[in-house]
């Protein structure tokens, strides 16, 4: 019975005893395999190895330099100026050993990850400088935010009038400025043209009022909602190294969400404009006129600015003028609300919107192209 227990216990500590040298087998494998596998190099490592292949670079060593390099881009995660640096030399020293194929390949990879890439000729084989000179570098698709001080008026089309005698072509008594917010979207091809969107929701009122003496007196106040989309084609100009102007032009849809408005009348049975031999004051607020209004109609705009770029930053001064292609109310809808015209004798003229806008934009580029100048 001894023997046997024994015979157990040698089984397993042999048994044991392999799976532990084993398990060292794996351990060491693993580990030698990390040594000398890049993808497992410390930031250090990396660090001092594209240290050691500028020194290879500076040698004249190019060949060295260009294998170290394609390594460390492979496997390491660098610093962004580390990164430009690594780049610059791989360039460089596929330059020097005349393959310009592999040198126009990375000088592209340089340009896409950093679009603002400042070239110094003098520290640079010439070869090397026209590469990079061989491509042209601008903002493809940008964001950013308008404030403006806008003029709103309204004007007027064609006039309308419900009784004789009474000047409904009296202009609208207007408030003078206010200042909103637009979003913008950009998108710029070559040659320093772009195509723009702006958008914005605002609120406006316009009033009218019409008295004739002796006792008539007649009150309109309308506010209405809109949403305004410009869209516009924008040319740029380059009078500096980080200066910009440009001056734009195009059309866009005004929509109209609500309208309400309010009217009060008050005359008397001297008053002799109604043909009545009464009197009469009352007044309705918040009455749902957008069923008389045209929800959409067409803009024109044309605006000029002056900035400047800081990398993929822009500010500008911008003036833009805004006109109406067409009348927000329909006169000829006012049977919709026959009160207005009946007991209250008012009736809308046709008007268009104008808008003057003087402000500021900050723009944030979001992607650039690079591309290739044609011969």
């Amino acid at each position: 019975m001894k023997r046997h227990v024994d015979g157990i216990h040698k089984k397993i500590f042999k048994t044991m005893k392999g799976s532990a040298i084993l398990i060292f087998l794996i351990a060491f494998t693993l580990t030698s395999s990390a040594q000398k596998n890049p993808g497992f190099w410390s930031g250090e490592d990396c660090a001092a190895k594209l240290r050691n292949a500028e020194a290879l670079f500076q040698a004249g060593l190019f060949n060295n330099s260009i294998e170290i390099l394609e390594k460390v881009l492979d496997s390491c995660t660098l610093e962004r100026s580390d990164k430009l640096l690594a780049l610059e030399l791989l360039a460089k020293s596929y330059v020097e050993i005349d393959d310009p194929d592999n040198a126009d390949a990375i000088v592209n990879l340089l340009l896409i990850n950093y679009p603002h890439y400042e070239l110094i000729e003098a520290e640079n084989p010439e070869l090397y400088n026209r590469l990079v000179r061989k491509y042209t570098i601008h903002p493809r698709f940008t964001i950013g935010v308008k404030n403006t001080g806008n003029w709103l008026r309204h004007r007027i089309i064609r006039n309308y009038s419900v009784l004789e005698g009474l000047d409904y072509s009296q202009p609208f008594n207007e408030s003078g400025y206010w200042f909103t917010y637009y979003g913008v979207a950009e998108y710029e091809f070559d040659h320093d043209i772009s195509v723009s969107i702006d958008g914005m929701f605002f609120w406006t009122q316009f009033y009218r009022s019409f008295s004739k003496a002796p006792g008539f007196d007649l009150s309109y106040s309308e506010r209405d909602e809109f949403l305004e989309l410009p869209v516009y084609l924008k040319k740029y100009f380059h009078p500096g190294k980080n200066l910009l102007a440009y001056a734009s032009a195009g059309a866009g849809i005004l929509y109209m969400t609500k309208a309400y408005g309010d009217v009060s009348l008050t005359y008397t049975k001297d008053d002799v404009i109604t043909g009545t031999n009464t009197d009469f004051k009352n007044s309705i607020y918040d009455i749902d006129v957008t069923d008389m209004r045209n929800r959409v109609t067409y803009q024109w705009n044309a605006g000029v600015g002056f900035g400047y770029k800081l990398k993929n930053l822009r500010m500008f001064l911008d003036a833009r003028y805004i006109g109406g292609m067409g009348s927000i109310t329909v006169p000829e809808k006012s049977d919709l609300h026959p009160e207005l015209h009946d007991v209250y004798f008012y009736i809308d003229n046709e008007i268009k919107i104008n808008q003057f806008e003087v402000g500021a934009t900050i723009t944030y580029t979001l992607f650039n192209s690079v591309k290739r100048i044609r011969k």
